[in-house]
């Protein structure tokens, strides 16, 4: 079977992390992200396309550089045309029925169990879904029995009709091609799925832990189902003996920690941490943190450098950025 992972977006929300890498490449428990969406793989996926439309070519090298498996195979949009567009253009590449998934979904999804639950189904499409509280920025499914009637994307408030939201993972037959227009952006979401539904569209429900990883909220959130299923750590090439540690954590090797870290606070390579605090938060490779910070709720980009006495909660400081001391920054978007 054949894995299609849809990964062009801009991460325009992730910004000034992305203005320089891909998505698809920005680290998540010090891995590009995309990795996590091969992870657990069955061995009935031989092969995995990467749709790509924004920085094409460093997602490509990257893949070309290392040897995986399953098969990657990176394809180029030149031009963005929405979810179900990156899908068409990948059509004579793919034979069969065939998955789906969102590149910057993080979970403990059974792809085997979803195709058994797919061919049972008879349908032309299964969409996993999962509940959650608030669905207003999702796709949301209304179900009789398995079956969808219904998929309102992004519903107002009050207009939703369950709270099970479209979960980024999704099982075709060929067939779906023919109900995408070629040449023009297509959302699966608002134009493709309504059209599938009369064709036999099914919803597929399993437990363990979901997130997307598409804002900051959400990576962080992302990053501690991570650490809390277990993939956490501290490199025995770091040096720790002066910190205080609170699990879980991920530390990476050459980092050196004279404060409080933790928990769900995650090291690139490199760091250098002083005496202050550090808690829901990545640090990525190479950065420098002085006495006296605090960071809360953050991401701080490679090669940044945090001066004495600042704050840094529900932030994002991009790559190589120079923190003045006593800096304050809240809700913050940093670029160099």
């Amino acid at each position: 079977m054949q894995l299609v992972i849809i990964a062009g977006g801009l991460g325009t929300r992730l910004r000034p992390l992305t203005l320089h890498r891909p998505k698809a490449l920005v680290p998540l428990l010090n891995r590009p992200q995309i990795l996590h969406a091969l992870d657990r793989l069955p061995p009935t996926v031989d092969q995995v396309i990467l749709a790509v439309n924004y920085m094409y070519e460093e997602v490509r090298d990257y893949f070309e550089a290392r040897e995986l498996e399953p098969e990657v195979i990176v394809v180029n949009e030149p031009e963005p045309l929405g979810t179900g567009g990156a899908i068409k253009n990948v059509e004579d590449r793919v034979s069969g029925t065939f998955a789906v998934c969102n590149g910057d979904v993080v979970d403990s999804f059974d792809l085997a169990a979803f195709a058994s639950f797919h061919r049972k189904s008879g349908g032309i499409g299964s969409i996993a879904v999962w509940p959650v509280e608030d669905p207003m920025a999702f796709g949301v499914v209304a179900l009789e029995g398995q079956r969808i009637t219904r998929f309102v994307e992004k519903p107002s408030e009050g207009e939703a009709p369950s709270n099970l939201v479209n979960a980024g993972h999704y099982l075709f037959e060929p067939d779906v091609f023919d109900f995408i227009e070629e040449g023009r952006a297509v959302s699966l979401e608002r134009e493709v799925f309504p059209k599938l539904i009369p064709r036999g569209l099914s919803a597929y429900r399993w437990q363990g832990y979901w997130s997307d990883a598409g804002t900051l909220p959400a990576y962080l959130h992302a990053q501690r189902l991570l650490l809390g299923a277990g993939e956490g750590g501290v490199s025995k090439d770091a040096e720790i003996s002066r910190g205080e540690i609170r699990p879980p954590v991920l530390v990476a090797p050459g980092c050196f920690v004279e404060g409080r870290l933790g928990p769900f606070a995650v090291l690139g390579r490199g760091c250098k941490i002083g005496r202050g605090s550090i808690r829901n938060a990545t640090l990525f490779d190479g950065v420098s943190m002085d006495d006296k910070v605090e960071i809360d709720s953050s991401i701080v980009g490679e090669g940044a450098a945090i001066g004495e006495g600042s704050l840094i909660r529900d932030s994002i400081v991009g790559d190589g950025v120079q923190v003045a001391p006593h800096s304050e920054l809240i809700g913050a978007r940093v670029a160099t």
